[in-house]
């Protein structure tokens, strides 16, 4: 088989439809990954494994530190890489099946005798997973700078990557505690989950990386500097830093609210915890339906401006929920309604925003480094949702939790306010940095045109 790539002599035209649906199907597999390792890996651990909730809380940050080394590593091999598939869509081939399997054994169950030797050996496979998802994500995710320079038709493309991840997302919530107990529950059925969604992370990959065997790529970096200085010039980026700043805050909050989810609904709302299988698919629906009302949105009024429209629905959704009772069932679904639909506007606009600073450091430097920046803004999104698992589980620690028996009133406290003012708060101390955001539609044009007046000289 030869090269199997094009140019970037159409990066400013529309993509056909094919390829931006195959380039969103690789987010399934991506969010399989994030999201049930998210929602799923702290309880699997204190309800099914029998690990004490902060010591699980904290084994399971640990593993996600390493990313903070190896996605700006990776983003910047996949600058430099070299193969007949281009630079990025190669790791989509040759990661596809270690990734799946290495989600496949992180949810069988161990058999040590010791709560710590039991939490150990699924934070080491956890390791292994968050480097193989690193390996896969990262260049993946550097692909829509390249796809396209356009500022809108980014959008566009963005708005399918973040439709899919949604699904796959939708698919990780909803569909995780079915296959649990479709599996016979425990530690027989997260294994039943494991290898199902273990098969899909392959298929997802795969199927990524054949449809999108003509999209518009560039050739590799011919020199780059080292690693170190590629970060410090990252670091010197004003609009990256800031959204970067941003997001991180933001990613925390979903992070927390995730691994708080089930807890919410099991011991605030007392619904048993099958009850996920219809609050997170009103939560994840919505936030797919309203993926193209807000690309909508945003071409009319900005993404910034429709950014702020949406994290400030979220914010309000998640604020209210502090004071929901357990009998308020109705109210509750259409409180979960609407903070999907601002949670669908996190999907959607910085994810876009995020390639059009790789066009303000081109203007810097001259150099195209989409890697740096994706494994950057990975490290950090990463890290961000690393910290909710153990920030559940202090809280849970802190509030009384048993793992048997009655659970005291203060749980229930605990749980309301970790999952719903702590990412409230969160989200609010975001618009600080994102207040700094420089790069509208004007000023990314005029970003563009000092490139290509310097590409002339």
């Amino acid at each position: 088989m030869g090269n199997d790539t094009t140019t970037a002599d159409n990066r400013g035209k529309k993509l056909p439809l094919g390829i931006k649906l195959s380039y969103g199907i690789g987010d399934v597999a991506c969010n399989l990954f994030i999201v049930t390792t998210g929602m799923y890996l702290l309880f699997f651990l204190t309800n099914v494994v029998g690990v004490d909730p902060a010591l699980a809380g904290t084994m399971l940050l640990f593993p996600k530190l390493l990313d903070v080394i190896l996605d700006p590593i990776m983003g910047a091999i996949s600058d430099i890489t070299r193969s007949r598939y281009g630079r990025r869509r190669v790791y989509l081939l040759y990661g596809a099946v270690p990734f799946g399997l290495s989600f496949l054994v992180l949810f069988v169950a161990p058999g040590f005798q010791t709560e710590f030797a039991n939490a150990l050996q699924v934070a080491l496979l956890f390791a292994l997973g968050c480097t193989i998802f690193a390996v896969v994500n990262v260049p993946y995710a550097s692909m829509v700078p390249e796809m396209s320079d356009d500022y809108n038709e980014r959008l566009s493309i963005t708005s399918f990557r973040m439709s899919f991840a949604s699904i796959g997302a939708l698919l990780a919530g909803g569909l995780t505690m079915v296959l649990v107990n479709a599996g016979g529950g425990g530690a027989a059925g997260f294994r039943n989950m494991g290898i199902i969604f273990g098969i899909s992370i392959v298929i997802s990959c795969l199927w990524c990386f054949i449809g999108t065997r003509k999209a518009p790529s560039l050739p590799p970096q011919k020199e780059m500097p080292p690693l170190k200085e590629q970060v410090k010039v990252a670091a010197r980026n004003y609009p990256f830093m800031m959204l970067m700043s941003s997001y991180f805050l933001q990613a925390l909050a979903i992070g927390v609210m995730m691994a708080g989810f089930v807890y919410y609904v099991k011991y605030a709302m007392s619904l048993p915890e099958t009850a996920m299988n219809i609050v997170f698919p009103i939560f994840m629906i919505t936030g797919v339906l309203f993926i193209p009302v807000w690309l909508a949105v945003g071409k009319r009024l900005g993404k910034i401006k429709s950014y702020y429209i949406g994290l400030a629905i979220f914010t309000v959704m998640m604020g209210s929920l502090f004071f929901t009772s357990a009998d308020m069932l109705w109210l509750f679904y259409g409180q979960i309604f609407l903070a999907g639909v601002g949670f669908s506007s996190f999907q959607l606009f910085p994810f876009s925003m995020l390639p059009d600073t790789v066009e303000y450091d081109q203007m810097q430097s001259g150099l195209r480094r989409e890697g740096i920046f994706s494994g950057m803004w990975s490290a950090g999104q990463k890290i961000a949702y690393s910290v909710g698992p153990p920030i559940v589980g202090f809280a849970l620690a802190l509030s009384g939790f048993v793992r048997e028996g009655v659970q005291p009133e203060s749980l229930t406290i605990g749980v309301r306010v970790i999952f719903c003012l702590f990412p409230a708060a969160m989200i609010l101390l975001s618009f600080i940095p994102f207040r700094k955001y420089p790069l509208t539609e004007e000023e990314f044009e005029r970003v563009k045109a000092k490139i290509a007046q310097r590409s002339s000289l």
